[in-house]
């Protein structure tokens, strides 16, 4: 699963299609395919199989070193499309999953040190001008409100506006008129705040509460370690995703064109969800000890 993740993130580089400045994605009879999606699903498992392998020998620094070199290759394939906010959620997965197994605080120092490094080399040699201006847009939303600064003044706006109960389903004036850009991907959540208001907003985050407390409960029951890390990854990623998408949309975070799972639109993130999803259940029904 990994090799043939490597081999689609290599191939769209070189066959895909650009959208929107980004060649990441693969079209074929009218269907559109992106391998950074399947890349999560691929690095879950891979890690979860490579944790199983090490035996709980967590601490020492060859796991940790592998691990991150298979994630940043990964990680270096989807920044080079460019993705910022895919490569992002991988290298949040596999830190997350180190910091769950126990390894050496030692080396969770060492590695945030690296992650500042790069942050600092990714600023001056690796970043578009494009994804410069979304974390200058983060850090000062006015400075650039009719340019860079647009897409989140309105996000922020839409979400305000919203209120308590919300306008009324299809009665968002920043959605359906379109002053919110990618109102069905990255901003899906204003439109839901704009619509439906801190209710609905409230009932959705709720929903997500319950799958994550679901994901952990399979995972603590799993019988062995790679199902139980596969099942952590799974999680990790609904999680990350729902942080950064959200942060975007409030104007918490930078904005990285990362979707809301399940909520989205896009065929391969509700693909790879799904069967993340299967996979949990596959878990959950063989992995698990009896309730």
């Amino acid at each position: 699963i990994y090799l043939l993740a490597f081999v689609l993130l290599v191939a769209v580089l070189i066959f895909g299609i650009t959208i929107r400045g980004t060649t990441g994605w693969f079209r074929i009879a009218g269907f559109s395919f992106q391998p950074a999606e399947f890349a999560k699903l691929a690095l879950i498992v891979f890690l979860g199989w490579r944790i199983a392998r090490q035996a709980r020998q967590f601490d020492r620094w060859q796991f940790v070193a592998a691990s991150g070199f298979m994630t940043a290759l990964f990680a270096g394939l989807i920044v080079a499309q460019p993705d910022l906010g895919s490569a992002i959620i991988l290298v949040g997965i596999w830190f997350g999953l180190i910091l769950l197994s126990g390894t050496k605080k030692r080396y969770i120092f060492a590695l945030v040190g690296t992650a500042l490094l790069v942050v600092v080399i990714s600023w001056f040699f690796l970043l578009k001008d494009y994804q410069k201006d979304r974390l200058l847009t983060f850090m000062n939303p006015g400075h650039d409100p009719l340019g860079a600064g647009y897409n989140v003044t309105q996000s922020i706006i839409a979400v305000g506006s919203g209120k308590i109960f919300g306008r009324g389903l299809g009665f968002g004036s920043q959605s359906q008129l379109h002053f919110l850009p990618e109102a069905q991907t990255d901003f899906i959540f204003s439109v839901i705040g704009e619509e439906l208001g801190f209710i609905g907003v409230n009932i959705l985050l709720v929903v997500f509460t319950i799958l994550l407390w679901r994901l952990v409960y399979i995972a603590k029951n799993c019988t062995n370690d790679f199902s139980a890390y596969t099942v952590l990854g799974v999680a990790l990623l609904f999680l990350f995703q729902m942080i950064v998408n959200i942060g975007a949309a409030i104007g918490l975070l930078p904005v990285t064109g990362v979707t809301l799972p399940f909520v989205s639109y896009g065929g391969s993130s509700i693909l790879i969800n799904m069967l993340l999803i299967g996979i949990v259940e596959s878990a959950a029904v063989s992995g698990t000890r009896a309730a």
